[in-house]
């Protein structure tokens, strides 16, 4: 099915392109997302004749859906996703929904029982290659796990391997707070796993606006929602993160430290009062110490930094942007702003990542995106703690 409004579509079950028009679809949403490995994809559509749900046989040969989305017809710009159908429904109004995710091998099918020597970042990415099947060349492995280190495998899957990895890890600087995804990106399928300063260093791929008017080399924020979690993180120690473990090599119980001070963030001040003393919560069951995670500090501070970086969240709508990806950082700009010269007026102008990413689309194409980050971006005096390590506007 191919049709043209403000973007380009293809579906396809299998080999088959099933007729479809405009209106039958009801519902197309696609989604990624930085906490989940793979992404996801929803389709309902009008099914009056019955053909898909009660005439044609479901099996493995339709079980595979290719969705093509572009805003353009510019064949570099289109993105391809391939999903697998995991969950198909029928209802008596001849509504056929199908659900599922990107179609990847070996994730979560086979247990295995091995301990994975030598280079971390080789490692993960022989893996990725030879058992999900990601091409060498879409690799996004940070250089910070360009170490060895022993990594166990016992008796789980591939996801809990990467997933176990990916929360425990800490790298050759002591980096942490790793994220572990496959996104889709021009048709290919890429291998993710990065630290937060690793992602948050790249620079900005998508420059956004609010504004009633459209501005060259911006795209237009539609509708934005801001919200803020800085009394969540206040409980659990909001500078700093303690914990607590007992170190078997020297003998002893000890209690450590994970600040902010290290945390680069996309924003000039934390929203959190610099003058926040309010002791929190010494974290104390951490699991088995190991070689692999003897202090636990690659733990903590996945958990701690997890936090940090949602303190404030920007949910905004706009075109659709077929191949924006979690991960990435994007540079919002608010228009008034723009008018008066003075770009970093307003508190949530500035960098911002990609949590989620989720196109909807139907009569339009349009993607939503759920932008986090640290604190705000101001000018004015505040007594909110400053950033010791910041993305430099």
């Amino acid at each position: 099915m191919e049709f043209t409004g403000n973007y380009i579509l293809n579906i396809k079950f299998g080999d088959t392109t099933v007729p479809l028009s405009h209106q039958m679809i009801q519902e197309l949403t696609i989604t990624q997302d930085m906490d989940r490995f793979l992404p996801t994809f929803k389709l309902v559509v009008k099914d009056a004749t019955g053909l898909m749900g009660e005439i044609l046989p479901f099996d493995k040969n339709q079980n595979k859906v290719s969705i093509e989305i572009a805003r353009s017809d510019n064949p570099e710009d289109l993105n391809e996703f391939k999903f697998t159908v995991g969950r198909r429904e029928t209802s008596f109004d001849r509504s056929y929904s199908i659900q599922g995710i990107l179609d990847v091998d070996n994730l979560v099918e086979a247990r295995k029982i091995r301990a994975l020597t030598g280079n971390i970042k080789s490692n993960l990415e022989t893996l990725a290659e030879d058992e999900l099947g990601i091409d060498a060349e879409n690799m996004e492995v940070g250089a910070s796990l360009n170490y060895s280190k022993t990594i166990l495998q016992p008796n789980w899957n591939n996801a809990k391997l990467l997933d176990y990895v990916r929360e425990n890890i800490a790298g050759k600087n002591n980096e942490a707070g790793y994220f572990c995804f496959i996104k889709n990106v021009k048709g290919k399928k890429i291998f993710v796993f990065r630290s937060i300063s690793e992602l948050s260093s790249d620079p900005s791929k998508y420059n956004l606006m609010v504004s009633h008017e459209v501005h060259k080399d911006f795209f237009p924020i539609l509708d934005y929602k801001v919200f803020d979690s800085s009394k969540l993180i206040i409980h659990l120690g909001a500078k700093y993160q303690d914990y607590a473990y007992f170190d078997y090599t020297a003998g002893s119980y000890k209690i450590e430290r994970a600040t902010i001070d290290d945390y680069l963030s996309l924003a000039g001040c934390h929203l959190i009062d610099d003058d926040e003393s309010q002791d929190g919560v010494i974290l104390r069951r951490l699991g088995r110490s190991n070689s692999f995670t003897s202090d636990f500090k690659g733990r903590v501070k996945t958990s701690f930094y997890g936090r940090v970086s949602e303190l404030i969240s920007m949910w905004a709508a706009t075109w659709g942007l077929q191949n924006i990806s979690p991960g990435d950082i994007v540079k919002v700009i608010f228009g008034e702003a723009f008018a008066r010269g003075d770009l970093f007026l307003y508190q949530h102008s500035g960098f911002w990542m990609v949590k989620r990413v989720v196109h909807i689309l139907s009569s339009s194409f349009l993607t939503n995106l759920l932008l986090v980050r640290s604190g705000i971006d101001t000018d004015i005096e505040t007594t909110l703690a400053k950033a010791q390590y910041y993305k430099k506007r």
